[in-house]
This record gives C-alpha cells, structure tokens and sequence, in this order.
C-alpha cells in the first residue's frame, strides 16, 4: 500500500461517506461540522432506516452512493468496523476515519480486532485515521472529517496538529492561537497511520509551516527518524510535548490509547538526536510555534546562542533574568565598544549593561532605538529578547503610552539583522494592536516570561538543526562488527565482560585468573603491588554487596588472607553461584571515576550512556544517554553536558584528566551496543578510572547482562 499517495484522498478529500450517519450520533456531529463550515465536496450519509439527515439525501448503504467517494466516516461500534472495511474496498474507497473506541486500549480482545482491522486494511489498500479517535481537519480546505462540533472561523493558519489525545486537538483549536492551524488530526490508536504517516504529509504541505505533535507513546520511530530529517531540510520545525514523564502517567497514558511508554530519557535523547524540539506545557507550545514561525526563515548565522535582553522596569527584568536563568538562556558579554554607546545613549544615571534597564528611555523611543542597535551590533548576541508589558486588559491610556514603544521596535527591525522577541511576562493574553503591529514586521509577541526563554532555547537549537544540516555529509559507519561468543548464560561474568570490551579497543587492568592461593601469590608478585583480588562469578552481580572484592592488597600474606575470605563471602552470598576463579587484577592509580554502559530499548533499541562516579550518578543523576552509534562530536557534547565534567577538566587546580580516551571508549560501548543488540540486554562499566591527560584509562569492573534466549 502507498500510503504517501493515499493520504491525500484523507487530508485532502473532495468527496465524503457518513457510515451509520443519524441525526444523534458521532457520524451526525461529523456531518454538522461539514455543514456550517461550508465544506466544498459533496457529502453522502449512509444508513439503512434514514432518507436524510439534516436536510442532506441519505443512503441505506455504500454501494449505492453514485460516483466515487474519497473517504469514509466509520461512525459504527467497534465489532462493526470489519465489515465497514469490506464494504469501502468493494466501492474502492481508499481513506477512511474510524471513529469508534473499544480496542487495543481495553485489553486483549480488542487489540485482537484491532490486528485485524489493521491486516484487512493493509491488504485492501485503505488508509485510515484511528480507531479510538475524534478524527481530523483540513482547515484551508473546509474539511471537518470531526466528531466534536467546530467553527473554523479565525483558525486558518500555518500549524499542522497531530495528538494521541481527541480533547487536546479540542483545547488547541480553542486556544484563541494567532498564528492558526493548517491540520488537526486526532489520530487516536494509529492502528494504520502512524504519527510520522501524518507529519511527512504535513512536511510535505505548502500550507503548514510548524508541525506539532502531542504524544503518549512512539510507535513508529524509523518513520520519525525519517521524517525529521526531511523536516529540518525543509525547515519546518517539528516540536513534541510528550507524556508520560511520570510512572502514574505512563499507566494512564497506556489506559488511554494502548501506548507504551519509554523511559524518558530515551526519549529524550531520541528527538535530540533527529533534531525534533520538545515543550513541556501547552503554553510552551503555543509561544514556540509563534516564535519560531515570525524568525526560523532568518539565515542561519554564526554560532552565537545568547541573548540580549531590554525591559522598562528593574524589578520585571529580575524576573526576567531569573526566568533566562532557570531555563538555561546564556546572556551576551557585550564589549565595551557597545556599553560605550549605551552609556552616550542613556543618561548618565543610568547603567549601561547587558540585560538592560531602560526605564530612562520610557518616554525618548529615539534613546530606545539606539540601544536596541547597539545591542544588535554586538558580536556576542544572537538574539534580543524586549520584556514589554502588552497584557489584555490594559488601560486605554498605557495602551497609548506602549503603542509608541511597540512602533519604535517594529520600525527598528528593519534596520537590524538580528532577530527580535518581544514578550509580555504574564500569560494573561495580549492587546491585540500591539500583536498586529509586530506582526506586519514579522516580530514574534508572545506572552509568559518562562515559555518565552523556553522558545528561545527551541529557536536556538533549531538553528543549530538547520546548520548541522547544512553541514552533514551523511558519511555511513565503515566500522565492522566484532564477532563474540556470548554462551547461553543470562550474563557475563566480569573477565568475560572484559574480554569484550578489550575486543574494542577499551584498555582494561592486567588481570590473571587463579585457582589456589599459590596462584594468587604467583600473580599478584608478576603484576607487581598493590593489587586487587574478585571473585569471578557469573551469578554474582555486585561484588561490593557480597563483599568478594578486595582493594590494595599489598603482601603475599594479604593475598593469602584475602583469597580465602572472598571465597568463603561468595559461598555465604550465594551457594550455588559458579566459581569461575578469584581474579587478580593491577590497582589502578587514582583518577577521575566514571560509569560507561547501554541498554537496549524495546522501542528505540541500543542506547549509551556516560555518568559521572560515585554518588553523583546515583543520587544527583548526572548522566548522559543518547541512542546508539554515536560519533566523537556527540561523545564530546555528552560529557561536556555532565555537571561532574568539572572535575576531568581539572578542578581547583588538579591536573586534566584524558577526556580524549574517554569519547573514544563512549564511541565504542554504543558500537558495542549496536553490533550485538540481538544478545546484549544492558551493559554497565563501573568504574571506568579516568587517568591523567595522555595517559588513557581503565575499565576496571563491568558487567554484561544478556537477553533471554527464546526456546
């Protein structure tokens, strides 16, 4: 089936079918909605005791309707749906809408007919939107194919909407949003069409500019992977506010549309790395598309992502600069050239600085104007930020007193290259004079200080995006894949665990495996002291809680001592545990600790993570997780992001510690993950002791927990 080319006759149809059409019923609704929008196709209810509804002919069924029909409103319960689909193909209907409920997300008999349903309509070549769905609208075509009552009066514009949730798609389209939507789709369990189905379409759409997507789970990510790419290319940003963050609102979101969430920080790492943008509220949403719909056809300029930022009031811009701070925006060290040309601007009571109080300049928009051009001549601004109180219910008198201040910005837009963000710091709505006179020089008014630097950050990384874009060569991985022979145990024990690791690259201690204390002697005195002794298990996972490890162990008598006792721990611990030995390893000299490893997702597969050691990872959750493979630039910026990269940089004047030979082995672990992702579960290397600038490192424990081999 050619879904790209089907699609059309769903988003763009011309003629529509109301299957089970009444006066009182979803299909009804569907057909009201038609009506008062004044769709322009011709419109055919179904139903076999009807002669009309609302005015408009019905059939008793499908195959009487004269001529051929685009698509077709299933508004039947969900044990009638099957027959639905015989009837569309016998017709050759090629689109559909399936309303209904009372599938995958009730349990297991109706993900059973949900199978189905999916099956006859792969086979008979139909594309449909659902089950479990409010349905969708093409708002430039008039096409309300949708079960909640609308009015498309105000609504045309540039965002295309697909969410998971019917009563999302109902709070947006109400939502009074300036910029407007091009498509609402409510897509509901994607039993055939899937999210990234409805996106490429959207992408490929000269009507819709933003593609927004309000997710409880990921179905398709091969699809979104795909798309994505194809969406940064041609520079429509796609912004996802996914659910599911929380344990209980997994479970709901699960209830809701038979989703299955995954961990969080998969998903995270997944729309990071396809260069898909996240809000994490509704009205971060609503000023991301604003925003990024007046700037993101500006060039990509040079790699400046701060800000400068303006407002009439100290005590506003405080809060102002505490919001850019607790949504990680960066302000601009500007250079003395542009305080200069402040401080000649303002009066001499006034501070030249950056953020900027210009309470002084309230009344003189010329001294306004000039500091907004001196902030954009600054090399190191990439953007201003213009705090202006624009609220809805303000008095008449302000609003006249403002509306000089919001002409002076719009007048000066045009004299910069730099682009400009002008918001009101409550989310209280706007005066709507001063929105369309931003708007006609293509300046973003937007509103709630937090949910403005949120959409910077967005339009910052989007710029990035697009550069990376620009850049990439798409050069494909040439490097092979190691074979292993993993056995047929559950895991590895730490020597082979390893040994696996030294196939790729990852140094590792010098280890011998011993039988008898005389071996263990024999050992520690060829590696030299100190040394550490483990006892090496399979079926012993954490060394430290069954005490069978022991550190520094600096004599042949310690050995001796040690070797028993490790021993004799492991058998307490565990009295069927195989014995493969006690190892013998080198003591690492000190350095920095680190926690390497990888999972591999049910949704996303391999993934990689690096973590800073110790408690760090444990209870402050430093880490950083992306999908697998990875390259050294993404290495790079995953230890970079670690609050605990501090201390491999060298901390309070300690030396540096070789951060190169850690990216290259964080490199490694994801082709690791990704070469042997059929057999390997998860994979922990703890630690990983980072040693001095040139002196590499040493993985000195890990463990490789294998997948349950099937019958």
């Amino acid at each position: 089936m050619n879904k790209n080319n089907n699609i059309r006759y769903l988003l763009r149809p011309k003629s529509v079918a109301l299957l089970g059409c009444s006066e009182h019923n979803l299909a009804g609704s569907v057909l009201e909605n038609l009506l008062r929008n004044e769709f322009p196709g011709n419109i055919y209810p179904v139903h076999p005791r009807n002669s009309s509804v609302f005015g408009v002919k019905c059939y008793a069924k499908i195959a009487d309707i004269p001529g051929e029909i685009d698509v077709c409103v299933v508004a039947l319960r969900s044990e009638l749906v099957l027959n639905s689909i015989e009837e569309m193909k016998e017709k050759g209907i090629r689109a559909a809408v399936i309303l209904a409920s009372g599938f995958s997300e009730v349990g297991p008999e109706g993900k059973k007919l949900e199978r189905e349903v999916a099956r006859k309509l792969n086979e008979y070549g139909i594309v449909a939107c659902g089950p479990n769905c409010l349905g969708l609208i093409n708002v430039h075509d008039k096409a309300t194919l949708y079960s909640a009552a609308t009015d498309l009066s105000n609504m045309k514009g540039n965002i295309g909407v697909v969410s998971h949730s019917g009563s999302v798609c109902i709070a947006l389209s109400s939502a009074s949003i300036n910029a407007g939507f091009s498509y609402l789709v409510s897509c509901g369990n994607e039993t055939n069409l899937t999210v990234a189905d409805y996106f490429r379409a959207m992408v490929e759409d000269v009507n819709t500019e933003i593609i927004v997507g309000f997710l409880e789970t990921i179905r398709d990510p091969h699809g979104l992977q795909e798309v994505a790419k194809l969406a940064v290319k041609k520079n429509k940003p796609i912004i996802i506010l996914k659910v599911g963050k929380s344990e209980i609102a997994q479970i709901t979101a699960t209830a809701h549309s038979g989703a299955l969430s995954s961990p969080t920080d998969v998903t995270d790492a997944f729309f990071e790395q396809n260069c898909i943008l996240q809000a994490n509220s509704f009205d971060e949403v609503v000023v991301a598309c604003e925003l990024l719909l007046r700037l993101k056809n500006l060039p990509v300029q040079n790699d400046v992502y701060k800000i400068g930022m303006t407002a009439i009031s100290g005590g506003q811009l405080g809060f102002c600069c505490d919001a850019a701070f607790e949504k990680d925006v960066t302000f601009g060290s500007i250079s003395e050239d542009t305080i200069e040309r402040i401080r000649n601007t303002l009066p001499s009571f006034a501070t030249a600085k950056n953020p900027l109080d210009v309470t002084t300049a309230l009344f003189e928009t010329d001294q306004y104007k000039e500091c907004l051009r001196a902030l954009a001549m600054d090399a190191d601004i990439g953007l201003i930020a213009i705090c202006q109180d624009a609220e809805a219910g303000m008095f008449h008198k302000e609003i006249e007193l403002y509306k000089k201040i919001v002409l002076a910005i719009a007048e000066v837009s045009n004299e910069i290259e730099k682009p400009l963000v002008v918001f009101s710091p409550f989310s209280s709505g706007l005066v709507q004079e001063f929105y369309d006179i931003l708007a006609t020089a293509d300046v973003p008014l937007v509103q709630g200080a937090h949910e403005c630097m949120h959409a910077i950050n967005l339009y910052f990384d989007w710029m990035r995006f697009r550069k990376k874009c620009l850049c990439s060569s798409d050069l494909p991985d040439t490097a092979k894949r190691v074979d292993f022979t993993f056995g047929d145990s559950t895991s590895l024990s730490e020597r082979e665990s390893k040994s696996l690791l030294k196939m790729y690259g990852i140094e590792i201690p010098e280890d011998i495996l011993v039988m008898n204390e005389d071996e263990a002697v024999k050992a520690a005195n060829s590696i030299g002291y100190p040394v550490v002794l483990k006892v090496d298990s399979p079926d012993i996972l954490h060394k430290t809680e069954a005490k069978i490890l022991k550190l520094n162990v600096n004599s042949a008598e310690e050995v001796r001592k040690g070797y028993s006792e490790i021993l004799e721990n492991a058998r307490r611990y565990n009295s069927s545990a195989r014995i493969n030995g006690v190892s013998v390893q080198e003591m690492i000299p000190k350095g920095v600790e680190i926690l390497l490893g990888g999972k591999v997702d049910s949704q996303f597969g391999a993934t990689v993570m690096v973590g800073t050691g110790g408690i760090f990872v444990e209870v402050f959750k430093d880490y950083a997780l992306r999908l697998a493979p990875i390259n050294l630039e993404t290495a790079y910026q995953m230890i970079d992001s670690l609050k605990g990269s501090a201390l491999l940089r060298g901390f309070r004047g300690a030396k540096k510690s070789d951060v190169n030979a850690l990216a290259k082995a964080l490199v490694q672990v994801g082709r690791i993950m990704c070469d042997h992702s059929d057999r390997i579960a998860e994979l922990d290397i703890n630690p990983v002791i980072v040693l001095e600038e040139g002196r590499g490192l040493k993985a000195v424990d890990a463990l490789v927990v294998l997948k349950k081999q099937r019958g």
